[in-house]
């Protein structure tokens, strides 16, 4: 979990005696759309070769209301599929490019899945050859085998690089729009006319 100075920002306000509460669920949603866009560009500069697509899909964005001064923006998914890390068949097992450069699993190897898509496979310790009928061809191999996952998007996310990066922009950016609200708000209440005097 991200921690910041919003809750320090809305309680000066407060202490000032300025009503805040409309300004504070505008700038919110606001800062937390930020957050939503920036966090899939601070992930792909951490060095995770996720597309920024996929990123902002897997960000679920809830908004504050008047009911709940509070916004967040959650990422959810599973382990991605270690081929979608631009794996390649190497000599010495399957190249991908997860984080920070390309790295080789030895002895992993590139196969169609069930589902018909290619996958990253690596032979568990102790696999044994069995014999397999396909297409009225015998055929053997070693088995059982694994397949390789990368990082989820949720791990990205949690990096300390990512997390200070988050950190920061809303330590930054939610005072400034949190001002800029409440001085919309204040030119769209009515004037009050002055009090006569005798």
């Amino acid at each position: 979990m991200v921690s910041t100075n919003v809750r320090d920002v809305i309680a000066e306000l407060q202490a000032a005696g300025r009503e805040t509460r409309p300004a504070v669920v505008r700038a919110l949603n606001k800062t937390v759309a930020q957050v939503k866009v920036r966090a899939a560009r601070y992930v792909r500069d951490a060095g995770y070769k996720l597309k920024i697509a996929d990123i902002k899909k897997a960000i679920k964005v809830n908004q504050a209301s008047s009911g709940r001064l509070r916004a967040d923006a959650v990422a959810n998914g599973r382990p991605i599929s270690l081929i979608n890390y631009n794996a390649r068949k190497v000599s010495a097992g399957v190249s991908v490019d997860v984080l920070n450069g390309r790295k080789t699993i030895a002895h992993a190897f590139i196969a169609t899945g069930r589902g018909g898509s290619q996958q990253v496979y690596v032979r568990d310790v102790g696999s044994k050859h069995k014999r397999i009928i396909k297409d009225g061809k015998v055929q053997w191999r070693a088995l059982p085998i694994r397949k390789l996952y990368g990082p989820s998007i949720p791990d990205a996310l949690a990096s300390k690089v990512v997390e200070q990066a988050l950190r920061e922009l809303i330590a930054e950016r939610f005072p400034v729009v949190l001002e800029h609200e409440h001085a919309w708000l204040l030119k769209r209440l009515p004037r009050q006319s002055p009090m006569p005097t005798d």
